[in-house]
């Protein structure tokens, strides 16, 4: 701005899915399908955002879930944006 401060937006996001899904019943199972809905919406958007500039659809649905509206201005525009993934292959994780 014209004041010369400088804002940002910090956002942590836990992208655990539910991959027990089996072995859990009732609530568990719906909460879980509800996270993989909207790890899924934040996939179509990323590879959207992805896409060539010429490649790339008019419209990108962030509205799909919450997550991707939640993440909208820090997906769009000059945002810089950091994945952190942790896996083991332990059969325990």
């Amino acid at each position: 701005g014209v004041d010369g401060k400088r804002s940002a937006t910090l956002n942590l996001v836990d992208l655990a899915g539910s991959e027990g899904a089996g072995s859990n019943k009732g609530a568990r199972r719906r909460e879980g399908g509800k996270i993989n809905q909207s790890l899924l919406a934040l996939t179509r958007v990323i590879q959207s955002l992805g896409l060539p500039e010429r490649k790339r659809p008019k419209h990108i649905s962030y509205r799909d879930s919450k997550l991707t509206r939640i993440l909208k201005p820090s997906l769009q525009g000059e945002a810089c944006m950091a994945i952190l993934c942790c896996a083991s292959p332990a059969r325990i994780d």
